[in-house]
């Protein structure tokens, strides 16, 4: 027996589907959600500040220049923010989950591949590339994932997740020397892959959210591209009703080339009532999507460059990124320069990644407490990194360096978390999420660029002054960029108040 719905029946149905909201609870397994994020982060943010140390162990193994040396590490930091993007995509065809299982999955298979490298050009591929890359795509899915399941605790949720990658910054680095010194490289590696593969569990512990049907009243339990994406993201907030949903849909098709003509055809429906499938969103953009090009820009956000103050911040924080990233040789230089032990170069980790932590929990003190500028503290920030960059190289002593090197981990602290913090004060709440991953992603490609050419002055000049002036003086330019923001809102205010 043929079934054809009238054109009315079809409307209502596409309504309903864009009626579908997911449920919120605001703890429960959320709580559970939280805890494997948190544990997340500790992985991630662990592996990237103890490049440092891998370096150390690296040109023991190989014994190549510092220039490529640093490369690996270079990777594992910078493509832990580069592939903000590129997660963001994938969030919008698949669930957080099986994001996070298989980040984890590709994670180990890097690592256990860098056990059977026997040259530094196959580290960088196996354990840099690939292990760096499943660890952009963990960072940023559990950062959103944590958000995903709290409305009132959303605030405290994703400071406990932060809280774990502050924790894996400063313990991470002694547990990697004692890997080193006990295993070597090549077990350690694969002890990591152990490591990381436990992202794989804790991806499968962030089950999909409930859904329901405002027409219904029922739930159901949706998993797959059905899970919350980051598109989806805004429909989280209470003032997104379903005439606003609507329109939203109506927007995406438009972004993705979803033509009328594709839509609202006169073509016959077809005749079996099997060949009628519930489609979702995303299933749409699948079948009558445009263009790659268009998609991706419509994900990522290509419009926000059009706003100059943006496009000065995102240079401000890439030359900042440049100075952060000479923190890697520090462990280095405390070893081949100043005699120190392997030991306290770790622990000098472990009081530059302590300190980064209070900085980034001080940072909501000073802003939403005491009401300080968030624009003055980041020049504040950025003076002190480049006051800092001229003293560490001349630390020659433990006692002498730990102090430099904690202050300077505060100031890191204070950039690291004002990046949302200022994104937002510049672009707006409505464009802050796709600001931010343009913004990481730019950052990530600087981290990446910065230890192998600071490597290349090192196996130049055989010293590390030049690295950690240079450090020092792209803070300054970072400063200029800022000061030239701040200017400008400064001559807006004015016109404003003609």
């Amino acid at each position: 027996m043929s079934f054809q719905p009238t054109r009315h029946e079809t409307a209502v149905k596409d309504v309903e589907i864009c009626q579908k909201r997911p449920v919120v609870p605001d703890g429960g397994w959320g709580w559970v959600v939280c805890f494997a994020a948190a544990c997340t982060c500790f992985v991630v943010s662990g592996l990237a500040s103890s490049a440092g140390i891998f370096l150390i162990g690296l040109r023991r193994s190989f014994d190549d220049h510092v220039s490529k040396l640093s490369t690996v590490g270079a990777l594992i930091e910078g493509l832990s923010m580069m592939a903000a993007p590129v997660a963001s995509i994938l969030l919008n065809y698949f669930s957080h989950r099986t994001v996070l299982i298989i980040a984890g999955l590709i994670g180990c298979t890097g690592a256990v591949l860098g056990t059977f490298s026997v040259s530094i050009n196959m580290m960088i591929v196996t354990y840099g590339l690939i292990s760096g890359v499943s660890l952009g795509m963990s960072f940023f899915t559990c950062q959103i994932i944590a958000g995903l399941y709290f409305d009132k605790k959303r605030a405290l949720a994703i400071g406990i997740t932060n809280c774990g990658g502050g924790m894996g910054t400063m313990l991470f680095s002694l547990i990697v020397q004692l890997l080193l010194d006990f295993y070597g490289l090549r077990s350690t590696l694969l002890i990591i892959a152990g490591i990381l593969l436990n992202i794989t569990v804790l991806g499968a512990l962030c089950r999909p959210l409930p859904y329901t049907s405002a027409g219904a009243g029922n739930t159901e339990y949706k998993d797959g591209t059905d899970h919350p994406t980051a598109m989806e993201l805004p429909s989280l907030a209470p003032e997104y009703i379903n005439g606003e949903n609507i329109k939203q849909r109506e927007m995406i098709n438009e972004a993705f080339d979803l033509s009328d003509e594709k839509q609202n055809t006169g073509s016959p429906l077809p005749a079996e009532k099997s060949d009628i499938k519930d489609e979702t969103i995303v299933e749409k953009q699948k079948i009558d999507g445009g263009s790659i090009l268009k998609r991706c820009s419509a994900v990522i956000g290509v419009e926000i460059f059009k706003d100059i103050n943006f496009v000065l911040l995102t240079i401000s924080y890439t030359f900042w990124v440049s100075t952060a990233a000479m923190y890697a040789f520090i462990p280095p230089m405390c070893v081949w320069s100043f005699g120190m032990s392997k030991q306290n170069a770790a622990l000098l980790m472990l009081f530059l990644g302590m300190f980064a932590t209070i900085g980034e929990l001080l940072l909501g003190v000073f802003v939403d407490f005491l009401h300080f500028s968030s624009n003055k503290i980041y020049v504040f920030s950025l003076s002190i990194h480049v006051i800092t960059a001229i003293l560490i190289p001349h630390c020659n002593r433990f006692e002498y360096m730990a102090p430099v090197v904690s202050v300077f981990g505060f100031a890191s602290g204070l950039a690291v978390s004002l990046r949302l913090v200022l994104t937002t004060e510049v672009v707006g709440l409505e464009h802050s999420t796709k600001a931010f991953s343009v913004l990481s992603f730019f950052c990530g490609i600087l981290f990446s660029a910065s230890p192998p050419i600071y490597g290349l002055v090192f196996d130049a000049t055989k010293s590390f002054v030049a690295i950690f002036y240079g450090g020092g003086t792209c803070a300054l330019i970072a400063i200029i960029f800022f000061l030239l923001i701040m200017y400008r809102n400064k001559i807006h205010e004015k016109r404003l108040q003609k």
